[in-house]
């Protein structure tokens, strides 16, 4: 693993590889979040009265509750599953989630 390849993944990236079972956003897809992005939306609009940029949000933010915790059980079970970080080799990836995450995303 290079400095990039951060091991482990975010959470949200962990939550993003399961199927919501709130909103049923598939792996991969971000859940269908209306009212948390109104509030987003909202609170943008009026940063951008005052003259202050967008803030971008928190990924997790836009989840929903359960995936999130499925997201952060699956990353629990990966973390302890890893050698130490002194025993790790170069270039082996250490996390479970296959197709829906590559290193070179973050």
């Amino acid at each position: 693993m290079n400095a990039r390849q951060a091991f482990p993944p975010p959470v949200h990236v962990y939550a993003l590889a399961h199927r919501c079972t709130t909103c049923g956003a598939q792996p991969g897809q971000p859940c269908d979040v209306p009212r948390k992005q109104a509030e987003i939306d909202k609170a943008n609009a009026i940063r951008a009265q005052v003259g202050q940029p967008a803030m971008e949000p928190d990924p997790l933010r836009l989840l929903h509750t359960a995936r999130i915790n499925v997201g952060s059980r699956h990353r629990d079970k990966d973390i302890g599953k890893a050698p130490w970080p002194e025993d790790r080799q170069p270039g082996v990836r250490y996390d479970t989630l296959g197709e829906h995450w590559q290193p070179d995303q973050l």
